[in-house]
């Protein structure tokens, strides 16, 4: 009985130890994107640049005839908190931290989606948010400030290619749309690009990518 009692003590103390204990520093690509110099300078840097040109191409542009196609997760919010509160992603956390709505706005942000509308365009956000989190996703934008037309959650694939020409269509009121511009931190959040098939030649003109270490479809890509 001794040996028993001896054994469950230190069981709990463990326990206790490992509830008390604090969250353990963090390391590499997590800490560099939450807490670097150099992450907020390369989305201030990359928005600012988008805007310069976004100012050019829509000089002569009629009001409304017009869009630019953005993803939300890494490009307009920020969810380095969930990496660091759960760790590696499953449905079950993901869900759980979608419909808290607590996600921040990422530097540029804000200023960028105000500078599309106040130039005349439509700001369509393109997702691969499903379907059943787009509310907690439309709260959590409109708590940051971020401002939006059009947003296309996940339904049946993750493909944004056909969203991207629903935009195209008209997927808001009905009238046709000259995307102009695409922002996202992924090689897909960009029109026909994959990893295996990178067409970089429009970056810096029509596309924009942010930087993102922490996840993406680049983890699939062979080390060399």
């Amino acid at each position: 009985m001794k040996r028993v009692a001896q054994s469950i003590a230190v069981f709990a103390l463990a326990a206790l130890l490992a509830c008390c204990q604090s969250v353990p520093p963090l390391q590499g690509a997590l800490h560099w994107y939450r807490d670097s110099a150099e992450m907020r300078a390369a989305y201030l840097q990359t928005y600012l640049i988008a805007s310069r040109e976004l100012r050019a191409m829509t000089r002569d542009l009629p009001r409304g005839s017009w869009a630019v196609i953005l993803d939300v997760d890494e490009t307009l919010l920020d969810n380095s908190a969930y990496q660091r509160e759960f760790g590696h992603y499953t449905p079950a956390t993901w869900d759980l931290w979608t419909s808290r709505a607590a996600a921040r706005a990422l530097p540029g942000a804000v200023q960028f989606t105000s500078l599309v509308r106040e130039l005349g365009g439509i700001v369509a956000l393109v997702t691969n948010r499903r379907q059943q989190a787009c509310a907690d996703t439309e709260r959590n934008l409109r708590r940051e400030a971020i401002g939006y037309d059009l947003i296309l959650c996940m339904s049946d694939t993750s493909d944004k290619n056909p969203r991207f020409e629903a935009v195209r269509r008209g997927a808001l009121d009905g009238r046709p749309l000259q995307v102009l511009m695409w922002v996202g931190d992924n090689i897909e959040d960009f029109p026909g690009l994959t990893q295996q098939q990178p067409d970089l030649s429009q970056f810096g003109a029509r596309y924009f990518v942010l930087p993102n270490p922490v996840y993406g479809s680049w983890e699939s890509a062979p080390v060399k």
